[in-house]
């Protein structure tokens, strides 16, 4: 099996010019590159990224792409607003079509094979293949949207068991005469959650 050369992960194939037979892909991001990963997946850092793949022509004019990845990265927390690592070890298993359009599948074999993938087929874009940012995808897609550290808890924001939310009482308001000096703002007593309690204490 060929080893194909890569200049750098944001190199972009040209499927026809792909090897018919299939080639290996090893990828180890560098510094720039996880730096431009972490702006795409809308994460603090990307520590480390690397990829084994295969990838083939499949049907006409289409590839075929398995193998996996794996990747630390540095997050926040939505909760604590603390940053936290997490790690991922991914299979990938994707197939893409030539055009931008699904052709239609006349025979049943065919059906079930795509029925069977892993991933559902996507489309290339004008015959050509961007590992780069099919890989920024797939682990954003892997990724919890709301990420929690793993021992932060909501109720570790609350104070006595209460959560209370700082709001300016009316009595904090002040006039705009140079002679009066404003008063301090007071402690907010505004507690969404009061009558909650309330509710479940009279269960």
């Amino acid at each position: 099996m060929k080893q194909y050369h890569v200049k750098n992960m944001q190199q972009v194939f040209t499927v026809e010019d792909l090897p018919k037979t299939g080639f290996k892909l090893k990828l180890e991001a560098t510094k720039d590159e996880c730096k431009t990963l972490a702006e795409q997946m809308n994460v603090e850092h990307v520590n480390s990224f690397a990829a084994e793949l295969l990838i083939s022509q499949w049907r006409r004019g289409g590839v075929h792409i398995e193998g996996n990845f794996t990747t630390t990265l540095t997050q926040q927390c939505v909760i604590s607003l603390d940053s936290f690592e997490t790690s991922l070890d991914e299979k990938i298993d994707q197939k893409f079509f030539a055009s931008t359009k699904i052709p239609e599948l006349g025979e049943k074999k065919e059906v079930e094979m795509i029925d069977n993938d892993m991933d559902p087929p996507e489309a290339l874009v004008d015959g050509q293949l961007n590992i780069f940012d099919y890989l920024a995808e797939t682990v954003l897609l892997q990724l919890d949207p709301y990420p929690k550290k793993p021992d932060s808890q909501l109720e570790s924001l609350a104070i006595e068991g209460k959560f209370e939310i700082n709001q300016p009482n009316i009595e904090d308001d002040f006039t705009t005469d140079d002679a009066a000096e404003p008063k301090p703002k007071s402690k907010a007593t505004h507690k969404p959650f009061a009558d909650l309690a309330k509710l479940l204490k009279d269960k």
